[in-house]
């Protein structure tokens, strides 16, 4: 699954390279490839249709990153996160004791005896 998560991430990008080099806008001239787009994509020519395409692509790209984290997160968490804590019993065990009494500061504070200069 996650092998082919990441060949067709690896499309998706490489398809919306080329779609974007590929986009025309409306200020330049279409060239020599696309003299007859007319009649192929209608009167707009391909710019709308290389438009939605690039939208469609960009958007499986994203749904297919956010697909990735998910996959990869669940596969590499931690064993703690995917078993749950340990019994109260063998927690007990690795924790340090806890020390019998903590202690306090002074209650009085400390008299520094004054210097006669």
């Amino acid at each position: 699954m996650e092998t082919f998560l990441i060949v067709f991430q690896i499309v998706l990008a490489v398809l919306i390279i080329l779609i974007v080099l590929v986009n025309v806008t409306k200020g330049s001239e279409y060239g020599a490839v696309f003299r007859g787009a007319e009649a192929i994509f209608g009167g707009a020519g391909p710019t709308n249709f290389l438009n939605k395409v690039t939208m469609i692509l960009v958007l499986l790209f994203f749904l297919n990153s956010v697909l990735l984290t998910k996959v990869f997160t669940e596969k590499h968490k931690p064993l703690i996160f995917k078993t749950g804590l340990p019994p109260a019993s063998a927690s007990n065990k690795t924790l340090p004791p806890i020390p019998p009494s903590i202690p306090t500061p002074p209650k009085e504070p400390l008299s520094i005896p004054k210097s006669n200069k």
